[in-house]
């Protein structure tokens, strides 16, 4: 092989080596490895119209001194040297693409994204106890009672609803797990209030198939005391549930004024129940309505002297000693 031959082939094999040890530091510069630069958010379970924070993480690449632009959903956000950045949700079945590209002053370039589904929740609150009849709102959570809680989820994926029966509920009180009401499907819970008496703490966590976690609440549901409210028995209209009777009642020249009783809040059934005792008492004296314990029937002889008579009532659970209340009010009669 002639001398002119060998430095030809030389050279190519230089070049060819060359021209490989370039790719191969191309390919390290324009990585997109994600192994070496992490994406985190938070709150882990947003919901919408949450502010949601995305924050990049490195154990390998000095942050401080790189190139950070973030893409929200392939449009340029920020290009700086910030770790984190901010972004307010908006509707549950919003689907969000966050992407970070990282450029040291070394020229490596990283970067990772990640897709963030929000998801919603609603808890409704059901105390489990006696209320009016007629009344839209709700009873209190009273000592010794119970309520149901119905978890709502608003969980989207695809543009699908996922229905509440295809998910996994684990609920909890006061931080401890409830392992025997929790499950696929279990989206209501009963809980007991117990002894000794204090606001409750009950929280849920929604989980995928897999065990991911797609949403996650909690409420604070707060013990209150249960109440006595009396309403006029018309004899032409029945009871007058438009109008409660607080303070001073004025009898004028009615002859006769009954007055029922209604519990709030109570655990009864009815107003009548076995359970319940009403102790009347006119003037700070005890008096024992004959027929309903929960109606008391006064009449007055005369219209012509006048005078205020004090009613008032304490009525309480014969079986739960913390559900009790006292009630009362005046009547003025006379012209």
């Amino acid at each position: 092989m002639s001398g002119l031959l060998k430095k030809s082939i030389q050279l190519s094999l230089i070049l060819i080596a060359f021209y490989s040890i370039g790719v191969v530091v191309a390919q390290e510069s324009v990585s997109n490895s994600i192994s070496s630069v992490n994406l985190s958010f938070s709150p882990s379970s947003p919901r919408a119209g949450d502010s949601v924070v995305f924050t990049v993480s490195s154990e390998l690449l000095d942050l401080s001194s790189s190139k950070i632009v973030w893409y929200v959903d392939g449009v340029v956000r920020r290009e700086s040297t910030s770790k984190s950045i901010v972004i307010k949700t908006k509707n549950t079945d919003e689907k969000i693409n966050v992407r970070v590209v990282v450029g040291t002053s070394d020229g490596i370039i990283k970067e990772t994204s990640k897709d963030l589904s929000l998801a919603g929740i609603d808890l409704v609150i059901e105390p489990m106890s006696y209320t009016l009849p007629f009344y839209k709102g709700k009873p209190y959570f009273v000592a010794e009672g119970k309520v149901k809680i119905i978890a709502l989820p608003d969980i989207m994926v695809s543009g699908i609803k996922i229905p509440a029966k295809n998910l996994n509920f684990t609920w909890s009180r006061d931080n401890n797990v409830l392992a025997d009401n929790s499950g696929k499907g279990q989206n209501s819970i009963v809980v007991n209030s117990i002894i000794p008496i204090r606001d409750i703490n009950v929280a849920v966590q929604i989980t995928d198939e897999s065990g991911n976690i797609l949403v996650e609440t909690s409420k604070l549901i707060v013990k209150n005391d249960p109440k006595i409210l009396f309403f006029e028995n018309s004899p032409l209209y029945g009871i007058l549930y438009n109008k409660a009777i607080f303070g001073d009642y004025f009898l004028g020249n009615k002859e006769e004024l009954s007055i029922v009783a209604k519990p709030f809040s109570f655990d009864f059934l009815t107003d009548s129940s076995q359970n319940s005792d009403y102790s009347w008492y006119v003037n700070d004296g005890y008096v024992s309505p004959a027929g309903k314990t929960n109606e008391i029937i006064m009449r007055q002889a005369t219209t012509t002297q006048k005078g205020i008579a004090s009613i008032s009532l304490d009525l309480k659970n014969i079986n739960k000693i913390n559900q009790y209340a006292s009630g009362g009010f005046s009547v003025l009669f006379g012209e």
